[in-house]
């Protein structure tokens, strides 16, 4: 990676700096609105051409349910971007990001690089794309005079299953990677290092930035946490890594699986997200020496936005009807729009480190989440806040999770509520786009929709006899 970059004098030079490094296959790749990869493989020779004029995909993934068994129709009368066999699927284009090349290091002779989805004939991003989204609320932070910085905290289980393959199984009989949880043991971590370690070298040679593994809460469950860079930065590399854990186990005939909830049993699978500002100096704007705990005015309204968004902002944190089986109490999930000071139990941890370190931790996504678009939500919702001066509730240092139901504002546990709410938000369409919004809600209640015709194993071990 760093040869590739020092021999790289500009884009044109690309081409030929990858294939001086013995690169013969280049994948371009981006995100479609579930946060899977989407895109092609091409020879190295061919790249040179893609970077002046993009390389053509058939904007059809749009629509595709997430295990691809159909497609989404537009609906009569819809108005946004909405891709459609009326139109006969046309192409949209990729263009690359060469700021974000990387050398896959398990693949032979292979480099990646990340695109930008765009419309054709100049017309500009496509307005769902979901990293188009997050870009536009950092370009409107910074018109705010902040640079947004964000990490994300990923959990995952590996399984004894193969990938590839229709999975057809029962919950309880998924087979982990150890059957003991041990969370942060270290002892019983040493069991399953050689997949842990073969993991995170990968991904450090892969250039994502990790900073620490450990076992987790559930059996055969992993948490690896990226360390904090720009927030469009960060959501590549949580991207990216998502993608990367699943190739690598993989390879190792393993299923590497970011569902929020695998088995009703274990433990649910997290993806925290941390969030700080820097002003135009530089300087942390969440900090304030003399402040009551050091939390600045701007990081007040920043978490009075985020909590008054909370609610109308769960679709985006929790995609899919298994997401919200993560939405109980003692579950390391934030259940209700609250925040307190290195406090576990609520929506909004706060973390006071000085000018550097202070920031809030989102916990109500799952490792599910797209996190593009969780960065979004959560950017919007605070930038939200700072323009309007939100005030947020006072901060709790209670244990929220025993308090009575009226004693926090709690958030959706079902998710038509939750996509409901997001429909009708104006500050989602104000900040994320009335496109975006309005193709997200469909693919959301498409997906309401297909799990509504499942019979599913818990109806026929109650009803089958009963009945």
């Amino acid at each position: 990676m760093t040869d590739i970059h020092a021999d790289l004098r500009s884009a044109t030079d690309l081409p030929a700096a990858l294939e001086r490094q013995g690169i013969e296959t280049v994948v371009l790749g981006g995100s479609d609105t579930h946060g899977v990869m989407r895109g092609k493989r091409l020879p190295t020779r061919q790249l040179a051409r893609v970077l002046e004029h993009g390389l053509a995909l058939c904007d059809v993934f749009w629509v595709m349910h997430v295990d691809e068994s159909g497609l989404v129709a537009r609906p009569d009368g819809h108005t946004g971007y909405f891709p459609t066999e009326r139109q006969g699927f046309p192409d949209i284009l990729a263009r690359p990001d060469v700021d974000t090349l990387r050398v896959v290091p398990w693949l032979p002779d292979t480099a990646l690089i990340l695109c930008d989805w765009h419309l054709p004939h100049g017309a500009g991003p496509v307005p769902i794309s979901p990293r188009a989204v997050l870009r536009r609320a950092v370009d409107r932070a910074r018109d705010l005079g902040f640079d947004p910085l964000s990490a994300l905290e990923l959990e995952f289980y590996l399984l004894h299953e193969p990938p590839g393959t229709h999975h057809r199984k029962r919950a309880a009989e998924l087979v982990p990677l150890q059957e003991r949880p041990s969370t942060y043991g270290v002892v019983l971590g040493s069991l399953q290092e050689d997949v842990g370690a073969l993991i995170r070298n990968r991904m450090l040679r892969y250039d994502l930035p990790i900073e620490a593994c450990n076992p987790e809460t559930g059996p055969g469950q992993f948490e690896i946490n990226l360390r904090y860079a720009p927030s469009l930065r960060a959501a590549d590399h949580a991207f990216l890594f998502k993608s990367a854990v699943k190739e690598v186990a993989a390879q190792q005939d393993l299923l590497a699986t970011f569902m929020a909830k695998p088995n009703g049993d274990w433990a649910g699978n997290s993806c925290h997200i941390h969030v700080s500002l820097r002003d135009e100096r530089d300087g942390g704007a969440f900090f304030d020496a003399a402040a009551p705990d050091g939390i600045s005015t701007t990081m007040r309204h920043f978490a009075g936005g985020v909590l008054a968004t909370m609610r109308e902002f769960t679709a985006l944190m929790a995609p899919t009807p298994n997401s919200y089986r993560r939405f109980v109490p003692y579950s390391w999930a934030g259940t209700t729009a609250t925040w307190g000071i290195d406090n576990r139990s609520v929506g909004l941890r706060v973390i006071t480190e000085g000018d550097r370190g202070t920031r809030l931790e989102h916990r109500q996504p799952g490792g599910d989440v797209n996190p593009y678009i969780a960065t979004a939500a959560l950017l919007a919702g605070g930038l939200h806040g700072i323009t309007n001066k939100i005030e947020p509730p006072p901060l709790t240092d209670v244990d929220v999770y025993g308090r009575p139901a009226e004693e926090a504002e709690w958030l959706p546990t079902a998710p038509a509520e939750a996509v409901d709410l997001l429909a009708g938000s104006r500050t989602a369409r104000e900040w994320l786009g009335d496109d975006f919004v309005d193709h997200y809600v469909l693919m959301k209640r498409a997906e309401l929709h297909a799990q509504s015709l499942a019979v599913t194993d818990w109806e026929v071990a109650r009803y089958l006899e009963a009945m």
